[in-house]
């Protein structure tokens, strides 16, 4: 029986994708190791240093369905070592003649690691498919709500008056920088490791140059500098972005959360099919949004153990290696199922204009202080209109007026400004600034970048 909630058929989908689960799971992690032994034998075969024709039948025999991962499974409990048992099961497939060339000057650690760069390559590629899908989603929420008034809010409090677009293209921007740095990284992170023993490719000689360019390029990866054992920062780079790729789904979706609460609703996330409570039937739980924060919390746990996998010591150590075992898989799960709930988050998310204007109204327009102090000031200097405001604001929450009703009663201000002067200052919409031309950059920037994308 599955022993946790990344494997249980009923928890599985809050933890992880399927297409993640597709690249780490067991059969396809051995397919790699596979693919790795294969390649290497093919390019071997190239450099002249073993048959073409024994590269050929490990090729036809380099297949998972072949190989009985049962025995392999009771080997690696005996020897401790996770590769021989899979060339010792591959060798089993073959004649003797070519079995003799199985995993040829290589050392275990150099089909692990080259194993994992393909898994990496392949999760990559799932999450550059699944943000783009979310960058549109916000792309279409910003356009869509560039003139839709809500408040900003800074430390929990009303602030300025802002646009839910304005807000969708803050979440977009951070969006693209975590793909440019994901981008960024490839030449960095997918990597190959075929180096033997000590990363010097003494078994092999001047031709293991050959062979390792051969056996990188065709696997699709990158060939280091050194091809050492020990190079942990390549993997840890490609976490680590992950988790905070994580981290800004995260925070996006505790805005959300946090504006779904019963007295804010100025947001609901869907509710086809939905049930909040057992109990009680009117709920509406913000259970989308919490699993995408609760995701990033298991995340940024494991930045840690990311971080230890570039610690290691001589020319190998094995703590490091297993470290990579835990975290890799898990961390690729966690952040698939945290970009799959946030795109039918955002996808679905309704927008209650109505109430946003409610809230913003709430305050009685003392989200305005700021541009009644700015147009104070170049009569009565910054600091003295700030503390004017600020007397202002503090008197009409102390008598419990509207900020709009305390300012025209102010006999300073009712002396520098016309009425029609003073309804033009305390309109919510000549206090938000350049958030129109903003909203306007940032999805321009998107739409551009799709563009060049598919050219």
């Amino acid at each position: 029986m599955p022993s946790s909630a990344f494997d249980s058929f009923y928890l599985k989908d809050r933890f992880g994708s399927a297409a993640m689960r597709a690249i780490w799971e067991d059969r396809a992690m051995v397919q790699r190791w596979l693919d790795v032994e294969a390649a290497l034998a093919a390019a071997e075969a190239e450099a002249g240093i073993i048959p073409r024709s024994a590269a050929r039948e490990i090729a036809r025999k380099a297949k998972v369905d072949l190989l009985d991962l049962p025995v392999m499974k009771r080997d690696f409990d005996a020897s401790w070592n996770p590769i021989v048992p899979l060339v010792d099961a591959l060798r089993r497939v073959l004649r003797p003649a070519t079995a003799r060339w199985v995993h040829y000057g290589a050392t275990s650690k150099n089909v692990m690691d080259t194993g994992t760069a393909l898994q990496i390559r392949d999760s990559h590629a799932v999450v550059l498919a699944e943000l783009d899908a979310i960058a549109d989603v916000l792309a279409d929420l910003a356009a869509r709500h560039r003139e839709t008034l809500m408040a900003g809010r800074t430390h929990g409090q009303h602030a300025l008056p802002i646009t839910f677009g304005f807000k969708a293209a803050v979440w977009l921007d951070e969006v693209i920088r975590q793909r440019e740095r994901l981008l960024q990284c490839r030449s960095r992170v997918l990597v190959g490791e075929f180096g033997g023993a000590v990363g010097t490719l003494a078994a092999l000689g001047r031709k293991g140059l050959r062979v390792q360019a051969r056996l990188l390029r065709n696997l699709g990866l990158g060939v280091p500098q050194v091809p050492v054992k020990t190079a942990g920062d390549r993997f840890a780079e490609f976490f680590l972005l992950l988790a905070m790729l994580s981290a800004t789904l995260a925070k996006i979706a505790q805005n959300v959360y946090n504006l779904q609460q019963t007295e804010v609703d100025e947001l609901t996330e869907f509710v086809e099919g939905k049930v909040g409570s057992s109990a009680m039937p009117h709920k509406l739980n913000p259970v989308a949004a919490g699993s995408v924060v609760l995701l990033g919390r298991l995340v940024r746990a494991r930045a840690g153990t990311v971080l230890e996998y570039v610690h290691s010591e001589w020319e190998d150590d094995h703590r490091q290696g297993e470290t990579a075992w835990f975290f890799g898989p898990e961390v690729c799960l966690l952040v698939g199922a945290q970009l799959v709930l946030a795109k039918r988050l955002l996808s679905t998310l309704v927008v209650k204009p109505e109430n946003m204007q409610r809230n913003l109204d709430r305050s009685g327009g003392v989200v305005l202080s700021e541009a009644l102090m700015m147009a104070l000031a170049p009569a009565l200097g910054r600091d003295r209109a700030h503390a004017l405001v600020l007397k202002i604001s503090r008197d009409a929450r102390a008598r419990r007026l509207s900020f709009r009703t305390a300012v025209a009663a102010d006999p300073e201000v009712r002396r520098r400004f016309s009425p029609r002067r003073l309804e033009a200052i305390l309109d919510y919409r000549r206090s938000l600034g350049l958030a129109g031309h903003f909203v306007d950059r940032v999805v321009a920037a998107h739409r551009a970048e799709k563009r060049r994308r598919r050219r």
